[in-house]
């Protein structure tokens, strides 16, 4: 037993750090999915999902999707060309990927105002990234060829994981910037 308090006593800043992660993580999980039930309930359309198939029709109509329409229904939106429609899901919405951000700034710097500013930072550039690689995905199956298929298989993935890198990769700055304590 005196092991395990000392090795306690040692990881305690490491210990903290889970724990804040974890709260922080099945907290804002729990409130994502009562939400979606309460939209489901209501027979509506979760509007993180609505706002980002929105974005990507337009960042897709910026980049040359002349005739991109867009429609919402229950089940998700459908953006792009008549027979190279995208569906854009509730999983597609980044928003679980956010939360996992936030619970990292929370745990890494606990409930201050420079997290909660980072959390609203992390959630917009999360958005942000989330928008031009689904945009990008309906301009690359409009234009057809397999660059689609490969896109859809190995970058999508990747390009919304690496905004989350780019974010932690920033954060000392961040701090810095907002004077946080070294």
């Amino acid at each position: 037993m005196n092991a395990l308090r000392n090795w306690a006593a040692l990881n305690r800043p490491f210990l903290f750090f889970i724990g804040r992660f974890l709260l922080t993580f099945f907290s804002l999980s729990a409130i994502y999915a009562f939400y979606l039930v309460y939209v489901e309930k209501q027979g509506d359309l979760d509007l993180v999902t609505y706002w980002i198939s929105r974005g990507s029709h337009e960042f897709a109509r910026a980049v040359g999707v002349a005739d991109c329409e867009w429609s919402c229904f229950l089940d998700g939106c459908y953006v792009g060309r008549p027979g190279r429609m995208v569906n854009i899901l509730e999983g597609c919405n980044g928003l679980r990927l956010a939360i996992v951000y936030a619970a990292y700034i929370i745990g890494i710097g606990g409930w201050n105002w420079r997290s909660l500013l980072q959390m609203a930072v992390g959630l917009v550039v999360v958005q942000i990234f989330n928008i031009i690689r689904i945009g990008g995905l309906i301009a690359l199956r409009d234009f057809g060829g397999d660059l689609y298929f490969y896109f859809i298989k190995y970058v999508f993935g990747v390009w919304i994981y690496g905004s989350i890198i780019i974010l932690w990769l920033l954060k000392p700055r961040i701090d810095r910037w907002l004077g946080a304590k070294s």
